[in-house]
């Protein structure tokens, strides 16, 4: 299910919708891919044409992440709902690859760098501001050179750890930052393409729905090839039984809570909720884990050097964006397997649960 590329998971993801006789849509974007070619946003609908019910799949919100997302969309396409028979009044949506210039460049970002889950700012939050400590680890966070594999990254880590504490890194390094443009984890300095398209064409896409389940699929925290739901209790406190309860295979984190993953401003789910409101919008980012924290950073860090300051084709270039597919998509086929698998067993529950 996996594709070599983001055209032929376009491609695919399209032909296997139209098989189906979804309602297909193509949103494009104002920027181009390697060689020129054109990107864009795609959309299936499947099921009722006037759901009281929707559950939304999507997918690439981090682009290289859209390798797995991909996947499992076409997995749900080819393989699930064609056995299914959809409660009357329930739809699917699938948005594929939110992130379609991140995803063709092998990039986390977008065309002007931002990442786009610390990009959607609720009402009375502004594009400004980071975290306390950013400012002293942007040195190190974004070197202005082209990356190297002889960089001693786990021992410069290491000495900031020390230096700032591991719990300040945390709470720093992850979770959005609005005042360095060429940095890693920014989240812009306006509204991204992505959700301009999507405050435009969201509630026409859900229509008449009620009740909005959005599984927003993601790659590179937890454990290896092991799902983790990632749920925000503020806006909808009763559905964390009914997340609890449904998805009993994956792994629930509240965050926020003691132990808890970090929590991170801008993330699409509660954008979407208060965009919604009035629904009862249940959102989840579900992570299918791949490599340690770490190395999953070194990548994401030699990638952005890669992007600002080396030359596209060279040695370093390459392997840093190799360093990035792989912390996001392994190629390891186990690993490949199990998460498709996974991905549609959470999906068939979603469906299954999702009238309760």
């Amino acid at each position: 299910m996996f594709s070599s590329d983001y055209w032929q998971a376009r491609d695919r993801f399209r032909q296997a919708a139209q098989s189906l006789n979804c309602v297909l849509e193509t949103h494009p974007i104002k920027a181009l891919g390697p060689q020129g070619r054109s990107l864009s946003i795609d959309i299936a609908r499947y099921g009722s044409k006037s759901p009281h019910t929707t559950l939304i799949l999507s997918s690439g919100l981090h682009g290289v992440e859209g390798y797995c997302g991909s996947a499992i969309q076409m997995a749900t396409l080819t393989d699930l709902l064609p056995q299914l028979t959809l409660p009357k009044g329930v739809a699917v949506l699938l948005i594929h690859a939110l992130n379609p210039y991140g995803f063709a460049w092998n990039r986390r970002c977008n065309e002007d760098n931002i990442d786009l889950n610390r990009n959607f700012l609720l009402p009375g939050q502004s594009f400004s501001g980071s975290p306390a400590a950013y400012g002293q680890l942007d040195s190190f966070l974004n070197p202005r050179q082209p990356p190297t594999p002889r960089d001693p990254y786990t021992l410069k880590l290491l000495g900031y750890a020390l230096r700032y504490g591991v719990s300040s890194l945390k709470k720093t390094l992850p979770v959005g930052q609005y005042d360095f443009p060429q940095g890693i984890f920014f989240g812009g300095q306006a509204p991204g393409q992505t959700q301009q398209i999507l405050v435009a064409q969201l509630p026409i896409w859900l229509g008449q729905s009620q009740r909005i389940v959005h599984l927003d699929l993601h790659t590179g925290l937890g454990r290896w090839a092991t799902p983790t739901f990632l749920v925000k209790p503020q806006a909808h406190q009763n559905d964390l039984p009914w997340f609890q309860q449904t998805f009993t295979a994956a792994g629930l984190q509240i965050l926020g809570q003691q132990g808890a993953t970090y929590v991170c401003q801008g993330d699409i789910g509660p954008w979407c909720q208060a965009l919604m409101q009035g629904c009862d919008y249940r959102f989840a980012t579900v992570e299918f884990g791949t490599y340690p924290i770490l190395p999953v950073l070194k990548a994401i860090r030699a990638e952005n050097q890669a992007h600002g300051w080396d030359e596209p084709g060279s040695p370093t270039y390459t392997w840093a964006k190799s360093l990035l597919l792989e912390a996001n998509a392994p190629a390891n086929t186990e690993w490949r397997q199990a998460v498709v698998a996974a991905g549609v067993a959470i999906i068939h529950q979603a469906l299954t649960g999702i009238d309760g």
